[in-house]
């Protein structure tokens, strides 16, 4: 069973449902945007999803995605946006009509989108996405929600609609931006993503790996390009945002170890609240 969270924001109740371990899989979905972080599983929340960002190319992170295309097509739920790294754009178009030729049936009605760093992508006309690159072992891309709005510029609060019309007739610009950096997907990463510069701190929810807790793994964490928790503890004071959310423990960790390690040793010493979207697969 996957794991359910709603979380306050500025942008109001955020929800996030899914579930994530190292090598077995990890699927978020955001149901209020129609978008999912990854597909490494199959799992019936995820076909309603009309956006899917891939973030690199290991199976427990695409390992889902033809099942979200086939179920789309089986339910005739519409044309739909797969968003991968330019890297793998090819395999992956490749590896979707493979299972469309497997079926037997009409190719995929999926949108295969190719990214790279410092690009955005629409998802609404009040959100974007801007990616990011983390130093994975292989080419990935974290995902930054900017939420957007306008308002009123301060200094036209005192004049009525219609002044405020005839301004806008004449071409002046009335409203101005405000760009709320809303959530950070960091996929998996090493410790680069916290690093002061990061992109990804200053968001409000920040969806961060934590694949090993003991001190014998953190060769390992460093070898394959994972976050370690005392990564986390080490760079706690560059965190601006409100909740912070774990993923992607390894198997070399019973869950309930993890979550007494989580709440013994970091909760303390955080000040944003902590979360888990951490789960055993059945």
């Amino acid at each position: 069973m996957i794991r359910q969270l709603q979380l306050e924001t500025s942008w109001g109740p955020l929800i996030l449902a899914g579930g994530s371990r190292a090598g077995e899989g990890t699927l978020i979905v955001m149901p209020q945007l129609h978008l999912a972080l990854d597909a490494g599983r199959p799992h019936r929340a995820l076909p309603a999803m009309k956006t899917v960002l891939v973030s690199h190319g290991h199976m427990d992170h695409i390992g889902g995605i033809g099942y979200w295309a086939s179920q789309r097509q089986l339910q005739t739920m519409g044309p739909a946006r797969l968003v991968v790294p330019e890297q793998i754009a090819v395999d992956v178009a490749d590896l979707l009509a493979t299972h469309a030729r497997l079926e037997g049936g009409s190719p995929y009605d999926i949108e295969i989108v190719a990214v790279a760093a410092a690009q955005s992508l629409s998802l609404r006309r009040d959100m974007s996405v801007e990616f990011f690159a983390t130093d994975h072992w292989v080419p990935t891309l974290g995902s930054r929600l900017v939420w957007r709005r306008h308002h009123l510029r301060p200094e036209l609060s005192d004049l009525s609609g219609e002044e405020i019309a005839g301004l806008r007739r004449d071409g002046a610009q009335v409203t101005e931006e405000t760009a709320t950096d809303l959530l950070a997907y960091c996929a998996d990463s090493g410790p680069g993503v916290l690093e002061a510069s990061s992109p990804a701190l200053g968001c409000e929810v920040m969806l961060l790996e934590c694949s090993f807790f003991r001190p014998a793994d953190r060769d390992r964490a460093v070898r394959f390009g994972h976050l370690h928790l005392d990564d986390i503890l080490a760079r706690t004071d560059f965190l601006r945002c409100r909740h912070l959310v774990l993923l992607h423990a390894s198997r070399r960790h019973r869950l309930r170890e993890v979550e007494e390690i989580l709440a013994e040793r970091l909760a303390p010493a955080l000040s944003c609240s902590l979360h888990h979207l951490m789960i055993d697969w059945e």
